[in-house]
């Protein structure tokens, strides 16, 4: 049986320990997260302040929704971005599909510095491992519905950290 490969994408490098400090998803206590999914991991290094994530496992492969008008561009070209292993995945528990958490710190080690996960994400692409739906493929009514959510959540506390960067992005398509 192979054995799982483990991974925290972060733009932090030098890593020697990913912190318990994100919420579960589980059961909403304080965890380090890991995930098998390498492009995930991929997708994982951005800010805070970016901190928007739209894509989701369908029938086994990754698909990210672009979301804004090169969304994929503007989160990740020409930012490096770090991925790491765990040094021992014993105390990692799959909470959901290819997610794993600690409710403790991970030692880790750095696994792969990626100089422009833009770059690294469109390899990706070719390899079959993500399916990326570019936002001007997309139906335009679903486009509207999108940015009208942003516009009537903004204020919600979710989006505290990034919602400038959600503003800066959407405003321009709402009605």
């Amino acid at each position: 049986m192979k054995q799982a490969v483990f991974y925290h994408g972060s733009i932090v490098g030098e890593l020697r320990v990913i912190l318990a400090n994100a919420k579960s998803h589980a059961d909403g206590g304080r965890v380090a997260y890991f995930t098998t999914d390498r492009v995930y991991a991929l997708a994982c290094c951005r800010s805070r302040e970016e901190n928007f994530v739209t894509m989701g496992p369908r029938n086994g492969i990754q698909h990210y929704y672009e979301r804004f008008p090169d969304q994929l561009k503007v989160l990740y070209e020409g930012k490096e971005g770090f991925l790491y292993q765990p040094v021992s995945s014993a105390d990692l528990k799959n909470t959901r599909g290819h997610t794993w958490e600690s409710p403790a710190d991970v030692p880790v080690v750095l696994q792969e510095h990626i100089q422009n996960v833009y770059e690294e994400i469109l390899r990706e692409e070719t390899a079959g491992h993500v399916v990326i739906h570019r936002y001007e493929e997309i139906d335009p009514k679903e486009q509207k519905m999108h940015a009208n959510h942003i516009r009537d959540t903004l204020n919600d506390p979710v989006f505290a950290e990034y919602r400038n960067f959600l503003y800066r992005h959407f405003a321009p398509l709402w009605d």
